[in-house]
């Protein structure tokens, strides 16, 4: 049957010959249709004279049936374009022509948009009339208007990366929508040599420079993968990253903690041995020395033989049997998908800290992560999005992904040097950067007083290894609340202050020697445990270390970096309180990226200094002294 004829083109129009079998367009405007033939390019043959895209071509197809209102070309589309957000008609709306015009489908060749109106919209959680009740200013963008894919949830329905995403907010800069809208535009076109190659940028410079830095790549359908691209994945160790784990780094050094220095364990005396002795004199002297201080030494090559590669190997996976036997399945979504889990008898009591401690296997790190944070969600008493439940913290990243953030251009900055060594991250816009970009976006909503800080991106980072963005921003909520990064993250740094203060009573019991190496060098903590702090030791210590690491942060909360800090130090006592440790060597050497000779003998120093009862004791009434000091204005003379 023909097609009826278009309002638009005037009751003078014959019907249109038969047409083949066609589907809906996805294209939302002639902008993006614009946009996709810039991305890709056209054909040769198609490109004759001036090129204006594919619209050009569409103009000129009516501009011919004007001309011969009795005949229409077979070569004219029909075209049906979806808007998005979907607003329903109004009265005024259907006396117009320009509003009321009929649409028919069009065979086009942008398969690749994925159409934000599908069946699966009634079950996501970003509502419609939400999304419209925002009001987004109509900008008329000359990029046109580009929405996002559609993405499996983590409760079995579908949801959307970006709806309005395509519409600027009033208020809203120009950069930070082309932006926001660069992101959304390509989570449904994707990018060339996702996961291996460098990609091309896309947003530097503003919205001028976007048809400069186009991909030009066309898109290729070949069933098997280039030369390139195999080289690179065959370079990659277990967890994603180039196997080189001391490659191109911009520390001064890379050093080796010796398992040595970690086999005595300090305890908590009863008194400081400082206590009533003056503090030492600082060193006045800044000529520069020729002596460059005592020297650690640097790690072993990470090529392991085979011998030793197999045991390992052996050992894990008998630890993953024991962590079966630990876990069990709390509840499935309605597609049968495991979306949270419960200790089992096994896993319960002093059994799960020695394991979690030894290393829980990475298999089962994403369940366990998300279990021992729930846990600590039951017991925290605190105020804020911390006791939602994970449902409403994925239904509130929903909503805040299509957002407007102030910070939106910053993150954007960060988002490409941010672990940039791992396959989901080394491609610009992949599919890495975008869910990392995504996340900060969202949790750079969610408190007003922290807004968004550089160390967020490497925790979010390494978040998206094991979770989907939804469940990497629940996590970052419960880091923010639950275990207490607002204080680290919010402006001033109160919780970095507290931690930096606590540490050093640490070394003030414990380790006075290198306490007052630190006096009389004039070291400041705020000059070397920033990044430690904020970032959760990531590019701090090789991956496999942080995840240990985090293994047991999950479980004990931040007392376990204060400690891991203090295990380092702890390690190079004797090289930074030497007579000819000077304030360079100092900085210098805590500067490093740190590899443990045994990851295992450095977890056990933590566990077992963590798990002396008058230390967690001491801590905890050295955090009620700080907030003493800080109220009485006094806290400014109290650290280093």
């Amino acid at each position: 049957m023909a097609h009826a004829p278009s309002a638009q083109l005037g009751p003078s129009i014959a019907p249109a010959p038969p047409a083949a079998p066609s589907r809906d367009s996805t294209l939302e405007s002639a902008g993006q249709a614009a946009d996709i033939f810039d991305l890709y390019g056209a054909n040769e043959e198609s490109m004759t004279g001036s090129w204006e895209g594919p619209m050009g071509a569409l103009y000129e197809d009516c501009e011919a049936v004007q001309e011969q209102p009795g005949q229409i070309p077979e070569t004219t589309p029909n075209i049906n374009i979806i808007t998005s957000p979907p607003a329903p008609p109004s009265p005024s709306h259907s006396q117009s022509p320009s509003h009321s015009r009929p649409h028919t489908p069009i065979k086009h060749r942008f398969p690749s948009i994925i159409s934000p109106r599908t069946d699966s919209t009634a079950n996501s959680p970003v509502r419609y009339s939400d999304i419209q009740r925002l009001s987004p200013a109509n900008t008329g963008s000359k990029r046109g208007s580009m929405s996002t894919g559609i993405f499996s949830g983590t409760d079995g329905t579908r949801s959307q990366t970006s709806v309005a995403a395509s519409s600027r907010y009033p208020g809203e800069e120009e950069d930070a929508f082309h932006v926001r809208s660069t992101y959304a535009r390509l989570g449904g076109e994707g990018v060339h040599g996702d996961g291996w190659d460098q990609g091309v940028e896309r947003t530097r410079g503003g919205p001028t420079m976007a048809d400069k830095r186009m991909t030009v790549f066309p898109p290729s359908k070949n069933g098997d993968i280039g030369e390139k691209e195999r080289r690179f994945l065959a370079s990659l160790d277990r967890y994603g990253f180039v196997n080189d784990p001391h490659r191109n780094r911009s520390e001064s050094r890379v050093v080796s903690i010796p398992s040595s220095s970690l086999i005595k364990i300090p305890k908590m005396p009863i008194t400081s041995s400082l206590s009533g002795k003056p503090p030492a004199q600082p060193n006045n002297n800044f000529v520069p020395s020729s002596d460059p201080g005592p020297t650690p030494k640097p790690p072993k090559s990470p090529r392991t033989d085979p011998d030793a590669e197999m045991k390992a190997k052996r050992k894990e996976g008998e630890r993953v049997k024991k962590w079966g036997k630990m876990m069990k399945v709390k509840r499935r979504d309605g597609g049968g998908n495991i979306i949270e889990w419960q200790w089992s008898r096994d896993g319960e009591g002093a059994k799960l800290a020695n394991r979690v401690y030894k290393g829980i296997p990475d298999r089962w790190r994403m369940a366990a992560w998300w279990t021992l944070a729930e846990e600590q969600v039951q017991k925290w008493n605190g105020k804020g999005k911390g006791k939602s439940t994970a449902q409403q913290l994925i239904s509130d990243y929903t909503e805040a992904v299509n957002l407007p953030s102030s910070f939106d251009v910053q993150i954007d900055l960060d988002v490409p040097r941010t672990i940039s060594g791992h396959t989901m991250f080394v491609t610009r816009y992949g599919t890495g950067q975008r869910n990392l970009w995504h996340v900060l976006h969202a949790f750079s909503q969610l408190c007003p007083t922290c807004g968004y800080v550089q160390g967020m991106g490497p925790i979010v980072a390494t978040l998206l290894c094991y979770y989907d963005p939804e469940r990497a921003y629940s996590l970052m909520v419960r880091l923010h609340d639950v275990y207490g990064m607002h204080e680290i993250f919010e402006p001033g740094f109160p919780g970095l202050l507290e931690a930096f203060y606590v540490q050093e009573r640490l070394m003030e019991w414990l380790i006075p020697d290198l306490y007052q190496s630190f006096q009389r060098n004039m070291i400041s903590t705020t000059a070397w445990g920033t990044k430690w702090y904020i970032t959760l030791f990531v590019n701090t210590v090789p991956f496999s270390q942080q995840l240990r690491i985090w293994d047991v942060l999950w479980m004990e909360g931040r007392d376990a970096i204060i400690i891991t800090s203090l295990a380092i130090l702890w390690s190079f006592r004797d090289l930074l309180a030497a007579p000819n440790s000077s304030f360079e060597s100092i900085l210098s050497l805590l500067s490093s990226y740190f590899v443990p000779e045994d990851e295992g003998v450095f977890m056990q120093w933590i566990k077992k200094v963590l798990s002396q009862k008058k230390v967690r004791e001491k801590m905890d009434g050295w955090r009620m002294e700080w907030k003493t000091l800080a109220k009485e204005g006094k806290s400014g003379s109290a650290l280093l």
